[in-house]
């Protein structure tokens, strides 16, 4: 009886030993990938190849990619939340396109996934084109086509590594890098409490439907919410959706048992302009709450508006000389008024295209870019001048 209750014991240290080696290694890991989002470290320089290996159409307009590396090396982890900076090509010789998507899956070594939507024009301006990226991916990716990707980049991300609970907030197509955070926080083990509050127009418009339904419903510490602003005579309360409306602050704290969370929140501008200072106002710490406004909309700060004090901006290269007044948002805007052509991509400080040589002078950023810019560049689309300037452009 001795015997067998030793070598019982002894297994059972022995497993717990294994279990420990293994969180270690986790823990390692998530920080090792976090500290290399913070400082913007990317896991490969450059552009790389990846081949789509799947489409599969999620709701209307709105198709998930799935890419493989095409050098067959495993594809390192990312951040959960982080997105990929792609360069389309689209037919008849037009330039290529520049643009940022996020990851909508947790990390896997032999692919990636990133959800698209189609941006269709305002509903008050039906005369403007669809966005120009998603139509090229909706219109002209497919199966077997190579896409050029740079590594996964972004400060948006959460700490899997961590127990403490979080909220996850999104709306429309802000629901990916919530989707990517969501499945590493299940894929990571911990029993960290999660609350999901997502607003969608309809189920038409509602994205991985049935695979949120089926994580909420494996894992009790997952809490889904789901809000409809126009719901179809189809849907159903309590099925498809549980509440009317959108994701406001009096929904969030009519969910939540307190506000001690962190908070993630991407969507709209206009629903990121009402949530953060309501999130500040409900006694949220700022450090708790992490955003992120998908295209070029972000959330203003009180000292991030464009300078009004009148000053020369000089684009060295087409020897053109205009003077700012603050009547632009940004640089980029400002050089396009002027009538130059300038590179651009994402318009949110995420892609680097924009990146300019600042040859003279200074510049205050309205954001923190997503990427490390050099001390002698800047990103002219996020970006005022703070006196005379003179841009290597």
């Amino acid at each position: 009886m001795l015997t067998v209750r030793a070598l019982v014991g002894e297994s059972r240290r022995r497993r717990r030993a294994v279990e420990r080696r293994a969180e270690i290694r986790r823990k390692v890991a998530a920080t090792a990938q976090a500290a290399r989002a913070t400082k913007a470290m990317p896991d490969w320089e450059g552009w790389r190849s990846l081949r789509v290996v799947a489409v599969v159409d999620e709701a209307v307009d709105t198709k998930s990619y799935y890419f493989s590396p095409t050098d067959n090396r495993p594809l390192t982890p990312f951040a959960p939340g982080q997105y990929l900076t792609f360069r389309l090509h689209p037919p008849a010789g037009s330039e290529p396109i520049v643009r940022c998507y996020s990851l909508s899956d947790h990390p896997h070594e032999d692919y990636y996934r990133c959800t698209v939507k189609l941006i269709q024009p305002p509903r008050d301006r039906p005369d403007l084109p669809p966005g120009r990226g998603s139509s090229c991916f909706h219109e002209h990716v497919h199966v077997g086509d190579v896409v050029e990707a740079r590594a996964p980049a972004g400060t948006f991300f959460v700490n899997t590594a961590s127990n403490e609970p979080v909220v996850l907030v999104g709306a429309g197509i802000g629901l990916t890098p919530l989707m990517s955070m969501l499945g590493a926080a299940l894929e990571s083990g911990r029993r960290r409490q999660i609350y999901v509050l997502l607003g969608f127009r309809n189920s038409c418009e509602h994205p991985l439907k049935q695979h949120l339904v089926s994580l909420a419903a494996e894992h009790p510490n997952v809490h889904l919410h789901v809000s409809y602003s126009n719901p179809l005579p189809e849907d159903t309360f309590y099925k498809d959706y549980n509440h009317d409306g959108r994701v406001t602050i009096e929904r969030i704290r009519e969910v939540l048992p307190s506000n001690n969370f962190h908070f993630y929140l991407c969507g709209p501008g206009a629903m990121m302009e009402s949530l953060v200072p309501a999130l500040l106002a409900w006694g949220v710490p700022e450090s708790h709450i992490h955003y992120e406004a998908f295209g070029p909309a972000s959330v203003k700060k009180s000292n991030s508006a464009p300078a009004t004090t009148p000053c020369e901006v000089r684009f060295a290269r087409s020897d053109r000389t205009a003077t700012w007044n603050g009547s632009q948002a940004t640089l980029l805007e400002f050089g396009e008024a002027a009538g130059l052509r300038l590179p651009s991509g994402c318009r949110a400080g995420s892609c680097g295209e924009c990146m300019t040589t600042l040859k003279s002078g200074n510049v205050a950023m309205l954001r923190e870019p997503s990427i490390t810019v050099p001390p002698s560049q800047c990103l002219i689309c996020i970006s005022v001048p703070d006196g005379p300037i003179v841009l290597d452009a």
